[in-house]
C-alpha cells in the first residue's frame, strides 16, 4: 500500500509525505521507486542556466522515516499490551544492571513509547472531529480524556514501581524528557478540541468540555510543580523559549524513527574515466596537428611555432568542450547520489537520487498526457511555454533487519521531501494588479486582483510491481504559496 499526502509546510515550502507500506512479514527488501516531474512556466526563468542541481538539492530536503506503530488509546491505556509493559521491562532492566544495552533499550522505549501516544491521540482527535452530533461527541471526547489519564497515570507509576530513582540523574532526566513531551502533546491536542467544541457547538461548548477542563487544569498545576515550561501572557520571552523546547523536545523523543541518510556522489568515479579521457583526445588532437605541421616545415619553422600555439589553444578549448558534454550526458543518464541509510549505527537500506531538467518533447507519454488540460491559448502559437525538470528516487529497505532492531511491528516508512520555492518567486509580477469594474453609465470602480502562477507536479510511483500517478497543482504568489490542489 503506498500513500501520498501533499500539504503546505510553511509560506515557501511544500511537503509531500510518501508512506510505503512493507511487502509482507516474508520480504527480505522493500524497493520504492518515484519520479516526480516539474512544470514551470517559463516566465519565472527557472532553466539550466538559472538554475543548477546544487540550487535543488540546497532547496529540496528529503527525510526517511519509519511509520509509528498503530496503537489505539485504547491498547496503549492496558498496561498488560506492549507499550507500556515493555517500557516497564527496559526501565527494570536498568535498574538491576546499567549496560550500554540496557540504556539503548530505556531511550528507545521511551522515545517509542512517546511516539505511539502521540499517533494514537491524533488518530482518535481526528475521529473525533468528523462527529456532528453534540452528546456523541461529548462521549468520545470524554472517553479520550480517561484514557489519557489512565496512559499518564501509568506512566508517572513505573519508576516508583521499578526503583528507578536508583539510577544515575542523567538517565533519569531521559524519563522526565519522555513526560514533558507527552504533556505538551496532550495539551495541545485537547486545547484544539475544545477550541473545535465552541465552534462547532457553539450553545453547548462549555457542557462538552467541561471534563477536559477539569483534567487541562490537574495538568497544568501538576506541570508547574515540576518545572515544565508552560506558555503565559505578556511573556514573549517565556513563550519563545516554550516554542523552542517544544521543537527540541519534538526532535528528541522523534530521533529513533528517523533513518539517518549518508549522501556521496554517485558519478564521482564515471567523471573522471571520462575526464580522463577527454584529455586524451584533446592531446590526441594537439599531437597530430604538431607532427603534421613538423613534417611539412622541419623542426624550428615559423609555421610549427604557429601550429604549436593554434593547436594548444585548441587542445584547452576541446578539452573543456568534452567535459561539459561528458558532464551534461552524465547527468542524464545517472543518479547525481549514493544514500546509504542507517538506524542505531545498522545498515538498513539504500537509496539513491538524480535531478535534470529535460526536454517537453522527450517527456514519457503518460507523463505528457497527465500533465492536465491546456487553454487554447497555450496550444496556440502564442504558446505558454514550460519547464520541466525531474527528481528521480529510489529507495531500498532491508525489512529483515528493521525487524531485528525493533520490538514492534515496524508498518513501513514514510519519505517525506519538502521543496523550498523561495527562488521561484524571484521574477514574478506584484501579487496584485487593478482591475476595473465597470457600474454603468459612465461609473467604475477598480479592485485588486491577485497575480497568480501555477506549478504543476506529475509524480509516478512503482511499488509492489505496480505503477501509480499523482497530479499536484500549486497556485504561487510573490508572496509565498497560495494553495495545494491534488487534481
Amino acid at each position: 500500500m503506498l500513500e501520498i499526502e501533499g500539504r503546505i509546510h510553511d509560506r515557501y515550502t511544500l511537503e509531500f509525505k510518501v508512506g510505503y507500506s512493507r511487502y509482507s512479514p516474508e520480504t527480505a527488501v522493500s524497493d520504492f521507486m518515484m519520479d516526480t516531474w516539474i512544470f514551470i512556466p517559463d516566465s519565472l526563468y527557472i532553466n539550466s542556466k538559472t538554475y543548477s542541481k546544487n540550487n535543488f538539492y540546497r532547496d529540496c530536503r528529503s527525510l526517511v522515516r519509519l511509520i509509528t506503530p498503530v496503537y489505539t488509546l485504547e491498547e496503549v491505556a492496558d498496561t498488560g499490551n506492549m507499550p507500556l509493559s515493555r517500557l516497564k521491562v527496559c526501565c527494570d532492566e536498568l535498574v538491576n544492571g546499567v549496560t550500554d544495552e540496557h540504556i539503548r533499550a530505556y531511550e528507545h522505549q521511551i522515545k517509542m513509547f512517546s511516539s505511539i501516544v502521540r499517533s494514537a491521540l491524533r488518530s482518535s482527535m481526528s475521529a473525533l472531529y468528523q462527529q456532528t452530533e453534540a452528546e456523541v461527541f461529548k462521549v468520545q471526547l470524554d472517553r479520550i480524556v480517561e484514557l489519557l489519564d489512565r496512559i499518564m497515570e501509568a506512566y508517572r507509576q513505573i519508576p516508583s514501581q521499578v526503583g528507578l530513582e536508583r539510577i544515575s540523574h542523567e538517565l533519569s532526566t531521559c524519563y522526565t524528557l519522555g513526560e514533558e513531551y507527552l504533556c505538551q502533546i496532550i495539551n495541545l491536542h485537547l486545547f484544539r478540541g475544545m477550541e473545535f467544541a465552541h465552534k462547532r457547538f457553539p450553545d453547548s461548548g462549555e457542557r462538552l468540555t467541561e471534563k477536559v477542563a477539569l483534567y487541562v487544569d490537574r495538568e497544568w498545576e501538576y506541570q508547574r510543580q515540576k518545572g515544565f515550561l508552560l506558555p503565559c501572557d505578556d511573556q514573549q520571552r517565556d513563550n519563545r523559549d516554550y516554542l523552542h523546547r517544544t521543537g527540541q523536545l519534538k526532535k528528541y523523543v522523534e530521533s529513533d524513527l528517523y533513518i539517518l541518510a549518508q549522501k556521496r556522489s554517485n558519478i564521482f568515479f564515471w567523471e573522471q574515466i571520462f575526464f580522463m579521457f577527454a584529455a586524451g583526445i584533446s592531446m590526441v588532437f594537439a599531437t597530430v596537428i604538431s607532427f603534421s605541421f613538423q613534417q611539412t616545415y622541419g623542426n624550428f619553422t615559423l609555421p610549427l611555432f604557429v601550429a604549436l600555439v593554434v593547436s594548444y589553444m585548441f587542445k584547452d578549448r576541446f578539452k573543456d568542450l568534452m567535459h561539459y558534454w561528458f558532464s551534461t550526458k552524465l547527468g542524464n543518464k545517472f543518479y547525481d547520489y549514493k544514500i546509504k541509510l542507517a538506524l542505531y549505527g545498522e545498515p538498513v537500506g539504500w537509496g539513491k537520487e538524480g535531478f535534470d531538467f529535460v526536454d517537453v518533447e522527450k517527456l514519457p507519454p503518460e507523463i505528457r498526457a497527465r500533465r492536465g488540460h491546456v487553454s487554447e491559448l497555450e496550444a496556440g502559437h502564442c504558446a505558454v511555454r514550460e519547464t520541466v525538470m525531474v527528481y528521480r528516487r529510489r529507495i531500498s529497505i532491508l525489512d529483515k533487519q528493521l525487524k531485528r532492531l525493533s520490538h514492534y511491528s515496524l508498518q513501513g516508512m514514510n519519505d517525506i521531501i519538502r521543496m523550498n520555492l523561495r527562488d521561484f518567486l524571484r521574477r514574478m509580477d506584484s501579487p496584485h494588479a487593478p482591475v476595473y469594474i465597470n457600474e454603468g453609465g459612465g461609473r467604475f470602480h477598480t479592485l485588486a486582483a491577485e497575480k497568480v502562477y501555477y506549478l504543476h507536479f506529475v509524480m509516478r510511483y512503482r511499488y509492489q510491481g505496480r505503477t501509480g500517478y499523482r497530479r499536484y497543482q500549486v497556485c504561487l504568489t510573490r508572496r509565498g504559496v497560495k494553495s495545494l490542489e491534488e487534481c
